[in-house]
Parts: structure tokens; C-alpha cells; sequence
């Protein structure tokens, strides 16, 4: 029987059960997995990857699940799908450290780094069975792409041996942890002949304050590389409001030892930035992304 997330996921691929195929190279297929083996191609299907990465069936968060990217893989041929080889993340973390005291039932982490970064951390919590996790990738893939996603779909790919065989483990009550992309804004508008797939995050993705607290969540904690790191726009203004709403938001940094042992800060009083949608392309098939087309030209 078909659960709730494959449903979602299921209404994500539908436009694409056409023959529409992408020329991309996601990874490199002489690459290991994070367990050092090749069982990594056994996740190069939709079904295999999402159901790795997905949180526990019925749990709140599977709301929140992002099927976007992990759908893309309809588009790729298999001969063409890889694995990120080595990804950055801090040195303290290639050892077996612990998960951090402060990570709690009543503690919300959000990962706002480099992808690969936020998705070896996530694995890393994951594995040790204090969180569950919930990925924010919401964008497809493309070689004109501005943002190249399928850096992330490689990284899913890497730790997905790893995740599969922690989630027999995990419960509907683990704390969620949010996998995020701190590029996702992009650089730059798109220009003709870009694919431009830049995305931000939106109300289906960022919960309301008034479920956080119905769920025991007491506090939110931003981790980004360095603790002080400027906000995505973005998310930025969400944080402002919780933090108005009166839920604290704290502060971490990926980067040093120190800071994860220490724990989080205060974030301090949040400013209301403005943050606009305008310039972002939704996909037909859901999520972002967009070919830019050349400008049409009339004669006079």
C-alpha cells in the first residue's frame, strides 16, 4: 500500500511519464558511499532515495517533506547517476562524535548550509537517533541550471546507505531536522537560455508557530557555518516572527568543535527584513525551475 509521502511524491512525477530526459551527470559513479561501499546504487531509484531520506510514516513532519528534487531522478538516465565523491564538512565531524546535549525532544534544528553540508550533519544526527529528517530541496535540476541541485541529489545519494539503515529506529516523537540549502536564492536573476531554478522557502515548508507548540517544540536553532552568518532573506522574516510569537530562536555554528559543544546563543532581537517572491519561477511539475527564454524581438 502506498503511503502518504509516495502519494505526494507520486503527484510530482506525473508530468514527467512522458520520455522527457535530462543530459546531467549527477556525482561520479566510481565514487563510494559514506559507508565506503557501493550499495549507494541501490538508491539511484525515486522510490529507493526518498523513502531513505523520508521522516517516520504518519509523523507530523512528513507534511514538510520536500519531494521536488528526489522525483528529478525520473529525468536522469541511470548511467548518468553518481555520488558526491567527498564532501565538505567540518574535520570534527569525520571523527565519532557525539549528538550535542542540547539537541532535545523540545528542539527544532535547521540546517542553512552548503548542501552537502547540511546533508552529512543531518545523516550524522540522523544515524544516532535523535532527529528525524525533512529535506527543503525544492528545485529541479538542469545543466543551464543556476543552481546546480544536482550537487545535493549526489549528496542524498552518498548518506542514503547510512540513513536506511538508522530509520528502522526511529520514532514518530524524534525532533525534526530541516536540510537546507543556503544558495537556494541564487546569485543573479536568470538570463536567456538559463534555466533558472533558484527557490526560496514558503508556508508548505515552514511550519506555523501555533503547530510547533502543539508538538512540544520550545525552541528554534539556526545553524549555519559560522554562527554569524547573515540570514537567508527568506527564512529570515519567518524566524523574526516565531521569535515575536514568542519562541526562542538560537544560534550555532557548523564549523568549529567548540561552538557545537558549547551550544546554541540567543540569537538576539531578529530585524523584519523584507523579503520578495518576485523573479522566482515555479515549475508546472511543482516545485522551482524554469527555462528563461531569449526576448522576443518585432520589427517596426
Amino acid at each position: 500500500m502506498i503511503d502518504s509521502l509516495l502519494k505526494l511524491l507520486a503527484r510530482f512525477r506525473l508530468p514527467l511519464w512522458f520520455g522527457w530526459r535530462v543530459d546531467l551527470t549527477v556525482g561520479e559513479q566510481a565514487a563510494l558511499d559514506a559507508a565506503g561501499g557501493l550499495t549507494w546504487r541501490e538508491y539511484t531509484t525515486v522510490e529507493r532515495l526518498f523513502e531513505a531520506w523520508s521522516p517516520v510514516a504518519d509523523s507530523l513532519w512528513e507534511a514538510y517533506h520536500c519531494p521536488t528534487l528526489f522525483a528529478a531522478l525520473d529525468q536522469i538516465p541511470t548511467a548518468k547517476i553518481g555520488v558526491a565523491p567527498d564532501p565538505w564538512i567540518p574535520e570534527w565531524l569525520r571523527t565519532e562524535v557525539p549528538a550535542p546535549n542540547w539537541l532535545d525532544a523540545q528542539t527544532w534544528l535547521i540546517l542553512d548550509g552548503p548542501p552537502l553540508t547540511s546533508i552529512a550533519m543531518a545523516s550524522h544526527l540522523c544515524c544516532q537517533q535523535v532527529c528525524q529528517p525533512v529535506c527543503t530541496f525544492d528545485n529541479w535540476p538542469h545543466p543551464a541550471g543556476l543552481l546546480k541541485s544536482e550537487v545535493a541529489l549526489a549528496g542524498l545519494i552518498r548518506y542514503a546507505p547510512l540513513m536506511a539503515q538508522a530509520k528502522p529506529y526511529w520514532h514518530k516523537g524524534l525532533p525534526p531536522v530541516w536540510i537546507c540549502d543556503n544558495g537556494r536564492l541564487g546569485t543573479r536573476p536568470g538570463r536567456p537560455r538559463d534555466f533558472d531554478n533558484r527557490y526560496y522557502l514558503d508556508d508548505s515548508i515552514l511550519p506555523g508557530i501555533e503547530l510547533l507548540r502543539q508538538h512540544q517544540l520550545q525552541r528554534v536553532v539556526y545553524a549555519s557555518v559560522n554562527v554569524a552568518d547573515p540570514l537567508i532573506p527568506d527564512i529570515a522574516g519567518y524566524l523574526h516572527s516565531l521569535q515575536k510569537q514568542g519562541l526562542p530562536v538560537l544560534r550555532i555554528g557548523l564549523a568549529s568543535r567548540e561552538v557545537w559543544d558549547v551550544g546554541p546563543i540567543p540569537a538576539g532581537d531578529l530585524p523584519a527584513p523584507v523579503f520578495s517572491t518576485q523573479g522566482f519561477f515555479r515549475s508546472t511539475s511543482g516545485g522551482f525551475g524554469s527555462p528563461i527564454p531569449e526576448p522576443s524581438s518585432s520589427s517596426g
